[in-house]
């Protein structure tokens, strides 16, 4: 991790993440990172959600060719990519001390494009986080698809992680209110897999049960 003063928390500093496997562990359990970017062409900022995935000290991320965003990219641009997941709503004695339990990573720096045959291992990456089994149980990627496609990486050399947990903090003279204060939890989970319509008649694989 970076020890540049510029990236580090400024607000509830106490609330900074320094351990890398929780940092990883957030990582690894999302499926959209936000990329935000200066377009360089008309100098207007963008912040995409795309998919991504990490593999050891770096995040993939990829796209088409011809896209905005990737074109943009490769150009050597300067990116910042967050990653949040938001536990619980927050609910406190007012609105002013109300807020949320998340967990969150900022990503700063400049992406490199990957060459030709570093695609293989990067496009199986992505696939497995996305899909687990599916490299090995679709259909190969062509060449064409794969000449379509555009993998960068984003070292995870320069982040800022943050995470509130924990009950609310009401002022000390709004405990006597006799109003209620709390937490409402917050999940995301996989449900059980859909055939789509023109698989009828196909059992789920195994790797998605």
């Amino acid at each position: 991790m970076t020890t540049d003063e510029k990236f580090h928390v400024q607000r509830h500093s106490d609330r900074e993440v320094h351990d890398r496997l929780s940092i990883n562990s957030l990582l690894d359990s999302q499926y959209v990172a936000h990329v935000g970017f200066i377009d360089p062409d008309i100098n207007a900022p963008f912040v995409v959600p795309m998919g991504f995935a990490r593999d050891d000290d770096r995040i993939l991320i990829h796209g088409s060719t011809g896209s905005r965003i990737m074109m943009s990219i490769a150009k050597g641009i300067d990116l910042c990519v967050t990653v949040t997941q938001l536990n619980a709503i927050v609910v406190a004695r007012s609105a002013f001390n109300s807020s949320m339990n998340y967990e969150s990573v900022m990503i700063f720096g400049q992406a490199r494009v990957l060459k030709e045959e570093e695609k293989d291992v990067a496009l199986e990456r992505i696939t497995t986080k996305l899909v687990p089994g599916l490299w090995e149980y679709g259909r190969a990627l062509t060449k064409k698809e794969s000449a379509a496609t555009m993998i960068v990486e984003l070292n995870l050399d320069k982040i800022s992680a943050k995470a509130r947990t924990g009950d609310p903090s009401d002022d000390e003279e709004d405990l006597s209110l006799g109003l209620w204060a709390g937490i409402i939890p917050l999940k995301t989970m996989h449900e059980t897999a859909i055939t789509a319509a023109n698989a009828t008649g196909i059992a789920v694989p195994s790797h998605l049960l």
